[in-house]
This record gives C-alpha cells, sequence and structure tokens, in this order.
C-alpha cells in the first residue's frame, strides 16, 4: 500500500519508489473473507503508548530488551486481525529485540503466525506486520532502535496493513522517529492508547 511505502521512500530512496498501480490503495477488506472494519479499512496504524506506564525491563541474563506490557497490546491487535478474517499465516509480528521476541513467542504460541526479529524477517512480506518498538524510558535511549536501516525493513514488511506501538516520548528524541510519527500524524494514522478499547 502506497502509504506503507511513502514514509520510508521519502527518507531512504528520495521518494523515488512508486506503488504498484494493482496494489496501492489495497487494504485488507480487500481481501476475499476479510471484514470490513476499521481495522481492516486502513493501511497504517501507530499506537502510542506515551504516558502509559508501558516500561521496558531488562531482560535477567542479557542484555536485551522487552516490554510486557506493549506484547499484550501486540496479542490484542494479533486476535483483531485473525478475528476480521485474516489467516494466521499472513500475519508477522516483528520486534527489534531477542527477549520481547521470546516473549511474544510465549504468549502468542506456536502458531503459523511468524514471530520474529527484524533481520529474521528481512526480504519477506505478509498481508499484516505489527511492529513493536518496545524501548519506554525517561531517558529517551533508544539503544539499537538508532539504526534507522533496520527500522526501514520493519516498516517495509506489510502490503496492506502496518501496525507500529510504541512510546513517542522515548522514541521520538531522535530525529528519525520524530518524522516517523509526524508522518503517521500526517495521514492519520497516529492513536494513543488511551482511545484503545480495554
Amino acid at each position: 500500500h502506497e502509504e506503507i511505502m511513502e514514509f520510508s521512500s521519502n527518507e531512504f530512496y528520495g521518494g523515488s519508489l512508486i506503488a504498484d498501480p494493482t496494489v496501492r490503495t489495497h487494504l485488507l477488506q480487500d481481501l476475499p473473507g476479510i471484514f470490513a472494519r476499521e481495522l481492516t479499512g486502513t493501511a497504517v496504524q501507530f499506537i502510542d503508548t506515551a504516558g502509559a506506564s508501558y516500561d521496558e525491563v531488562l531482560e535477567q541474563d542479557g542484555d536485551s530488551r522487552y516490554n510486557p506490557m506493549e506484547a499484550e497490546l501486540v496479542c490484542l491487535k494479533v486476535q483483531a486481525l485473525l478475528e476480521a478474517g485474516l489467516p494466521a499465516s499472513e500475519i508477522a509480528v516483528i520486534s527489534p529485540y531477542s527477549a520481547q521476541v521470546k516473549l511474544l513467542r510465549a504468549r502468542i504460541g506456536t502458531s503459523p503466525i511468524e514471530i520474529d526479529s527484524v533481520d529474521g524477517f528481512q526480504g519477506r512480506e505478509k498481508e499484516a506486520v505489527v511492529v513493536s518498538l518496545v524501548r519506554s524510558n525517561p531517558d529517551g535511549e533508544i539503544g539499537f532502535l538508532e539504526d534507522v536501516r533496520r527500522m526501514n525493513v520493519a516498516l517495509t514488511r506489510a502490503r496492506s496493513k502496518l501496525i507500529v506501538i510504541g512510546d513517542s516520548a522515548t522514541v521520538a528524541a531522535h530525529p528519525f522517529y520524530q518524522r516517523m510519527v509526524t508522518y503517521f500524524e500526517t495521514i492519520g494514522a497516529y492513536h494513543s492508547v488511551w482511545e484503545e478499547p480495554v
């Protein structure tokens, strides 16, 4: 979808990427067997967890990080995609942090839903992708989220639906993520976690 592609096109390719005319406005609800609802009728959704105490945690036996509350929200989004009729084999969950990948695999279980690191999912695509950014701290520390080329990979794996979950107060301290959040606002994709149904 052109809205999934446009930010990365402008950031990394000077705006030169062009969405294929046959799919540039293609939404999940256009696929056979998918119910039309808000989730399936838009291409991009950014859920901002700022101010909601979705705090990151450093794993005990390593230096990776995870975010339990964010993982819970990812699970809710995956469940909503399944309930809308999207096959599990067309959903991927991506996180830059191996500890979050491990937590999500434990929460979602063994199914055709692929849960992997950004590097592990490079070169592949799914109809719907949920990206968990993890970082949420008062110091605005984003660690290796600073590798924005890696984030470019994460943001461009979805064909029809991209859901990004993260704390704008933490990540937008970096100019790249500030521009990303602004782009999401511009296309009407920005939502606060406070707007999410409980």
